[in-house]
């Protein structure tokens, strides 16, 4: 990242801060997936139907688009890695990572959305 923001911040500081929003991150998604797991425990799935949650084609497609693009990034993260002396410096790595942490986020927070509005839709019935 010298190339890139040199002039501006050194690596160690930006390495601080892409590691400090990858943390807040981290507790998003566990934030997320304790209200998936808890909106999941409450949902009558005798009334619910596994048609209705796939139903929804716009958010099924960017659920789809959201694991691909964390799938991606770790993908990158880990053949940059493996490249021993042709490789970028650990700012880099760490920003493929939290790529790929932002894209979890994302499809957890969909997912969320999905529950929670079957959860109204049952309440309102």
């Amino acid at each position: 990242m010298d190339r890139i923001l040199g002039s501006m911040i050194d690596d160690y500081t930006l390495y601080k801060i892409v590691e400090g929003m990858m943390i807040i991150l981290s507790m998003i998604l566990i934030y997320l997936g304790i209200q998936i797991a808890l909106a999941w425990k409450f949902i009558q799935k005798k009334t619910a139907r596994s048609d209705s949650i796939l139903s929804e084609k716009d958010s099924f497609f960017r659920s789809s688009i959201f694991i691909f693009i964390a799938g991606f990034f770790i993908l990158i993260h880990e053949l940059f890695e493996g490249l021993e002396k042709d490789a970028p410096d650990f700012v880099t790595y760490e920003i493929f990572e939290l790529i790929a942490i932002s894209g979890f986020v994302l499809f957890l927070n969909e997912w969320n959305k999905i529950f929670k509005k079957m959860k109204n839709d049952q309440q309102d019935k």
